[in-house]
């Protein structure tokens, strides 16, 4: 089983989304209970115990909503999506508000995956309820080599996460307000497509050629008609994470969907200062900056 990128719809019932107790989600993914590393691990790999941590995050008044593992072992990589209740209470689909912030949460104890919390977007899609996932805009991360200081740290910088939420909100709002050209938004796809396969040396020929841009490009719902960077970003997001038939798979790989994600958000971030062949040589600098090391995040525990 790999981790796939998929909608959330609401409780026909309640018209809330639904969520998940602790025992329920390690039911789901028994990894999230895990109590051990793997025996495969080096001493210096530091178990770190993802109910733990849920147990503080819910304390804090966060709900679980989602929860994914990469198999059925107690080791294996996982994934648990969170949302605050206030969030919960005040999301109405179809009035005001167009989506809600989230959390992910992904651990492994296997060394397949480091401890790391990305913030991101459920955007809703439609009147229905449909939310799709966007982003990550911030993550935190760290090795499963360090002190019990370090856990410590972990656990102080989730008690900050809400603090930066703001921040996300903001820069949400700035994509809506800056508007691409035809040239931008044709690069941008070419630019997202290129991140998508940053770990090849060249690009699959089935995706080469400007019909697939334009299919990177589709609309698929009214909502997402116009030319706002934060609307083409969700068009070719949505594209590449879920798929386009006949030419290319979803991000299925937990490492796809996140690289994926990120860089096209950095490169929304920089269209709202940077326009034209400006911006395209800095979406190229990024592709050339990041293509030997792994996607850097916005924020490291030092």
């Amino acid at each position: 089983m790999k981790f796939v990128n998929h909608k959330l719809n609401l409780n026909k019932n309640t018209n809330k989304m639904n969520t998940l107790t602790l025992n329920e989600a390690i039911e789901k993914v028994p990894a999230i209970g895990g109590t051990e590393k793997s025996p495969n691990t080096s001493d210096r790999y530091q178990f770190v115990s993802t109910r733990s941590v849920l147990e503080k995050v819910l304390d804090q008044g966060w709900n679980i909503v989602e929860a994914r593992s990469q198999g059925r072992s107690v080791y294996a990589q996982h994934k648990v999506t969170l949302v605050h209740n206030r969030d919960l209470t005040a999301f109405q689909p179809g009035v005001q508000n167009e989506g809600i912030l989230r959390v992910d949460l992904f651990n492994s104890h296997n060394r397949s995956r480091r401890f790391m919390m990305a913030m991101g977007y459920f955007r809703q899609a439609c009147s229905n309820g449909l939310l799709v996932a966007t982003g990550p805009a911030e993550m935190i991360r760290t090795r499963h080599i360090f002190s019990d200081d370090r856990l410590e740290s972990i656990m102080a910088r989730i008690d900050t996460l809400s603090d930066r939420f703001p921040k996300v909100l903001e820069t949400i709002e700035a994509f809506k307000s800056r508007e691409m050209s035809e040239e931008e938004q044709i690069r941008f796809a070419q630019f997202g497509l290129r991140s998508r396969y940053l770990y090849r040396k060249e690009l699959p020929k089935r995706v080469l050629g400007d019909s697939v841009t334009s299919r990177l490009l589709e609309v698929r719902r009214p909502e997402d008609e116009g030319s706002s960077s934060w609307v083409v970003l969700n068009r070719v997001q949505e594209s590449l994470i879920r798929g386009v038939e006949g030419v290319m798979k979803g991000t299925q790989a937990f490492g796809d969907n996140i690289r994926t994600n990120q860089f096209l958000w950095r490169g929304a971030e920089m269209a709202l200062n940077h326009s034209n062949k400006d911006l395209f040589n800095r979406w190229e600098k990024l592709l050339v900056k990041d293509r030997q090391r792994d996607v850097q995040p916005h924020l490291l525990l030092n």
